[in-house]
């Protein structure tokens, strides 16, 4: 054998891998901890720099605290600044306010930023787990679909779409829905301000909703959520968290001594539907095996838990037999479209709220006098 051939031998072992994941986010990184920890060679390419940042709410419900406690994330957590919150507040166009305490456990609050941080420091920690960020790849997808990167082609077992909402492997897989008209759009910005609550407070008004996240002892998260049919924003990018604020005088009246911590980012839109969440050898995971409304703050929990499922029925097929594979993602695509029925069914309640602004004002000032009956609406996406 020539020294040549002992070379390429020795550097197609050193490329293989049993999954590829596309995505570094929080549900790329989830998917692949499930998969490192369990002995199996996983490759994460992500095409951002680390840490890397996110407009959302920031904040993590009970129940995906509780999933990441079972994939051994919090301790990494608690090392940046976070906030516990311990319910959600309802706050009517006329001030009514309504509140409801978790049945179980508190929410936390964490910047995007930092959570990126621990998550990448958890994930780190496993040897069999490489990460590479800033990088682009090509993709040959097919029933053995292959990552192309620095011209070197490689053919893991599974290959797992974590690329988000405009998720490049859900389309080239051909998992993509068409997406109803639905155009909401989202801005966050942070300011240096103790937090005033223990609540995440939602504010309503027409077409428009404020959300309040306590996110360190220090800083609170301020994000606006609204429909371009129901809301017309102003068109100057850099007048628009203002103008949205201005719709909130309680909250701007808040805000006004607080200094302003970041520039504010936008996106949207914010809506994507599938097929499915698996095709042939390959998986989605997160936003990108479909993202509903964020009003409900759940994306975390869900990419989470998604990510016990692939433990729980993909994984041990992929320390075995390949040949049950089909099976495995059948089911890991079952139990993940049952996660997002609850879901879907309490995101659409919340959302015909914003069609009829009276009916909002009304809704909350019922839960205003019956807090156990807003606790229950609560847990429904929290089982």
């Amino acid at each position: 054998m020539t020294n040549d051939s002992y070379n390429n031998i020795i550097e197609m072992t050193e490329q293989y891998y049993d999954v590829i994941i596309i995505g570094g986010g929080p549900a790329g990184l989830f998917a692949g901890i499930v998969c490192a920890r369990n002995d199996l060679k996983t490759l994460i390419l992500e095409k951002k720099v680390y840490p890397i940042d996110k407009v959302c709410g920031e904040g993590i419900m009970p129940s995906g605290i509780e999933y990441l406690r079972e994939l051994g994330i919090t301790p990494f957590i608690k090392k940046y600044p976070y906030h516990h919150f311990k319910g959600i507040r309802y706050i009517s166009r006329k001030g009514k306010t309504a509140e409801a305490n978790f049945k179980k456990g508190s929410g936390w609050g964490i910047q995007r930023i930092a959570l990126s941080s621990a998550l990448l420091e958890c994930a780190s920690s496993f040897p069999n787990l490489e990460i590479q960020s800033g990088v682009l790849a090509k993709y040959n997808i097919g029933e053995n679909s292959e990552v192309i990167i620095n011209n070197k082609t490689l053919s893991p077992k599974l290959l797992i779409g974590a690329d988000g909402l405009h998720s490049r492997i859900r389309k080239l897989a051909n998992l993509e829905a068409p997406s109803p008209g639905l155009k909401r759009f989202g801005v966050r910005q942070h300011f240096k301000l103790e937090p005033w609550s223990l609540f995440v407070e939602i504010y309503w008004s027409s077409g428009l909703e404020a959300y309040v996240t306590p996110v360190s002892s220090s800083s609170v998260n301020v994000s606006f959520l609204w429909d371009t049919k129901l809301y017309k924003p102003s068109p100057s990018r850099k007048k628009l968290f203002a103008s949205l604020l201005e719709e909130f005088p309680e909250l701007q009246d808040r805000l006004k001594k607080a200094d302003v911590l970041d520039e504010s980012k936008a996106t949207g839109p914010l809506y994507q539907k599938t097929k499915d969440v698996v095709n042939e050898k390959i998986l989605l995971i997160g936003d990108a095996a479909g993202f509903f409304d964020p009003i409900t703050g759940e994306g975390i929990s869900l990419a989470a838990k998604q990510a016990l499922l692939l433990e729980k029925n993909v994984v041990p097929v992929l320390q075995k037999n390949t040949s049950n594979l089909e099976n495995a993602l059948s089911e890991y695509s079952k139990k993940s479209l049952n996660i997002y029925r609850s879901y879907q069914t309490m995101t659409h309640l919340v959302l015909l709220l914003r069609l009829w602004p009276k009916l909002t004002d009304l809704v909350i000032q019922v839960l205003h006098y019956f807090p156990g009956l807003f606790q229950k609406l609560l847990s429904v996406n929290m089982r």
